[in-house]
Formats: structure tokens, C-alpha cells, sequence
């Protein structure tokens, strides 16, 4: 059995089931070296499936005790009430085709729940992963923040669910924005910035001589915000998965070939 995964943690989260993986404490090898937890890519499926259980282990779960989104880089927010669970937008699906191995899977980039032991796993390698918390309701949710989901506003589309489904007040909330592509290594082209025009949502840019850089950290920070969260209650780990390829995959800085994290949270 390997040792237990040191995964990175929020202090504003602290009691609440979570964590982000880092790409190391695996059984994959290069370029998926070594905790890829994505069976999305080319790796081999028994040391994905190794690295979730030992994912899993780290949170105190077993790999199927996870439910997995399928990420559409959209700003869909799927919901799990435990006063319905027929209504759950889960279903069991092999964990990429032909295998034999299934996993409970939800399509959406977001995810927000109040149900005691159901913990969800969203993978990224570049994009940001953000974590909301309401204690005095005990709902919590995820998100998936790559430019295309900061752009439809992703943070405050996960906020507003919370309200409406669960009677959350955002200044109750609190919220983690976890590692990503750094502002001082994510240079976008003019479509990333009109993308954030035809969603009515204003970009956090940085100058970089002829071109810009697009912070997803401050423009998910200023969305949670805007949504109403307080800013002392949103805990930013500032983290580049660009400069720091040693200890996160990066989709971008590896030309593609690499593996993925995985960040997850539950009740």
C-alpha cells in the first residue's frame, strides 16, 4: 500500500472533507508522471484507477465512494438534494469506453451538494478550481474555472444555485480558489477577451508588452465578489501550475502530454 498523498488543503475549509492533488505520490510514468488522476488521456487505466484509490485513501473514502464530472468548460451547476435523491444528475458509466470499470459520473463544471457522504472530483491541468463552503447550511460545492467558465461567470453561477436551492446567504459563504495557470504565464489571444464581452464579464488582465495575460484567480475572485461572498472569506493559494510543472501537470507548458489533478470536496 503506498503512504498516504499529501494533498493541498484550504484553512477556511478546515473539518470539511477536501483536497487538491499534486502530480506526485503515483504510479503513472512520463509524461503522466505520477499521480495523473485523469482517465481522459492516454495513460494506463490500472494506474489511474491505483492513483484514485490512493486519492480516495487520502480523504478518508474509497474510489467509488467518488462521483466524477465530466467537464463540458461550460458554467452548467448540477445539483444533489438530499431530499430528492431520485432526482440525483448522476449515472454509472465506464470510466472512458470499452473499459469494464464504471464510476458515478455528473456532466457539468459545477457541482453543489448537502448530502453526508457523497464526495465529487473534478480534474484539470491549467484550470482553476475553486471550492464553496456554507457551514450553517452544510452545503458545499466545486467548480471548474478554465477561461471558458470564468467567462460565463462560473463562480456566481455556483453562488446563485447555492441560494436558490439550498437558502444559502453568499456572505454566509466561503470559498477556495486553488492552483491554475498563473497570471504571470497565461497569455490569451483577442478571442479569450471577447469571449469574457459576450458573456457581460470583465477579465482581471495583465500587460505583457504587445500582449495580455489573463489573471483567472482575480477574475474568479472578483465574481465571487460581485455574487456577494465577503473577501476575507475567499482563501486564493496562488499557485502556477505553468512555473511549477515539477509538482503540477499543465496542459499548456506540456504541449498536451500530461496527466491531470484532481480537486474534491464532501459532506
Amino acid at each position: 500500500m503506498q503512504a498516504e498523498l499529501d494533498l493541498l488543503r484550504y484553512d477556511l475549509f478546515a473539518g470539511i472533507r477536501h483536497g487538491i492533488s499534486t502530480r506526485h505520490g503515483g504510479i503513472s510514468d512520463p509524461p503522466y508522471d505520477s499521480l495523473n488522476l485523469g482517465f481522459s488521456t492516454l495513460d494506463d487505466e490500472e494506474c489511474v484507477a491505483e492513483n484514485r484509490s490512493n486519492f480516495a485513501r487520502a480523504l478518508g473514502i474509497t474510489s467509488v465512494e467518488l462521483t466524477t464530472a465530466h467537464l463540458t468548460h461550460g458554467s452548467d451547476v448540477a445539483v444533489f438534494d438530499a431530499t430528492t435523491p431520485d432526482d440525483w444528475p448522476r449515472a454509472w458509466h465506464p470510466v472512458r469506453a470499452g473499459s469494464r470499470r464504471f464510476t458515478w459520473v455528473f456532466e457539468a463544471d459545477a457541482v453543489i451538494s448537502n448530502v453526508t457522504g457523497l464526495t465529487f472530483l473534478l480534474t484539470a491541468a491549467d484550470c482553476t478550481p475553486i471550492f464553496f463552503l456554507d457551514r450553517l447550511r452544510g452545503v458545499v460545492g466545486a467548480a471548474h474555472a478554465g477561461w471558458r467558465g470564468t467567462a460565463r461567470g462560473i463562480a456566481g453561477h455556483v453562488v446563485r444555485h447555492m441560494t436558490r436551492s439550498f437558502g444559502t446567504y453568499p456572505a454566509d459563504l466561503v470559498a477556495g480558489i486553488g492552483p491554475s495557470m498563473g497570471p504571470c504565464c497565461y497569455t490569451v489571444g483577442r478571442e479569450v477577451v471577447d469571449a469574457f464581452e459576450t458573456f457581460g464579464t470583465r477579465p482581471a488582465l495583465v500587460a505583457n508588452g504587445d500582449s495580455v495575460r489573463l489573471d483567472l484567480w482575480e477574475s474568479n475572485r472578483v465574481q465571487l465578489q460581485a455574487a456577494g461572498v465577503p473577501s476575507d472569506s475567499i482563501e486564493t493559494m496562488g499557485l502556477c501550475t505553468g512555473c511549477h510543472v515539477s509538482d503540477f501537470f499543465s496542459h499548456r507548458a506540456e504541449q498536451g502530454r500530461t496527466g491531470r489533478m484532481a480537486g474534491a470536496i464532501g459532506l
